[in-house]
């Protein structure tokens, strides 16, 4: 897990050169639930929040260091915006996706202060990307329907960062009916946390059998709800 999230901050700070996200490093999970408890949020959604947060702090599917500074710059925003944001968050953590990517997307286009529904199209997107990747994955017998063992599991490793560079590719502008150029990305970028963030064990059957139309069937299910 240290060194996914090694990772995971090294391009957050590679792709915000014009919107520094600084982290919390010494933040606890203690900091964590005192900000949640401050927000001005439904009783509810509160409550639903705190019953699945510390289990995926335990578990490290969510860090201090990234949920601190996101409750900060969520606290800041008017209230429907912030119950937005956490609803979507709280499905990510009851489905048990790696959720510090999410909120470093969310706190990156705080911090370019880009328009609201851009901000939130993204996190949606990104959350879509999530879903369709395991949904695909599963049915092709490339991770299994329950990750087992250690949390977060390399299978759900795995699916974090295939939705993510398949993400990485559409937010850049990428068309994707340009599925050949799109795999292409995406397979180097696999290649590349081979034996780092990804046991060879687990990504290689995904390299294997790596195409165009594996990498188009993600993309057209996170794009298209109807078919989700």
């Amino acid at each position: 897990m240290r060194a996914f999230l090694v990772g995971l901050v090294l391009l957050a700070v590679a792709g915000l050169a014009s919107g520094q996200v600084p982290l919390a490093p010494a933040a606890s999970p203690n900091d964590v639930l005192i900000l949640l408890q401050s927000l001005s949020i439904s009783p509810e959604l509160k409550s639903e929040l705190l019953g699945e947060v510390p289990s995926a702090l335990a578990t490290e599917l969510l860090s201090p260091r990234v949920a601190v500074p996101f409750l900060q710059a969520l606290s800041t925003l008017p209230q429907v915006q912030i119950e937005q944001t956490l609803n979507l968050v709280h499905e990510a953590l009851e489905e048990k996706f790696i959720v510090d990517p999410l909120l470093l997307e969310m706190l990156k286009g705080l911090r370019l202060a880009r328009p609201w529904p851009e901000v939130m199209g993204m996190l949606q997107l990104r959350f879509a990307l999530l879903r369709a990747t395991r949904r695909v994955l599963q049915a092709h017998g490339l991770v299994p329907m329950t990750p087992k063992g250690i949390s977060p599991s390399p299978s759900t490793k795995l699916i974090s960062e295939l939705a993510w560079a398949i993400g990485d590719y559409l937010s850049s502008g990428g068309s994707p009916a340009d599925a050949v150029t799109m795999e292409s990305m995406v397979r180097e970028r696999l290649v590349r946390l081979r034996g780092t963030a990804l046991p060879p064990e687990v990504v290689d059957p995904l390299i294997a059998v790596l195409s165009p139309a594996l990498v188009q069937e993600i993309a057209g299910l996170a794009l298209n709800p109807e078919r989700r």
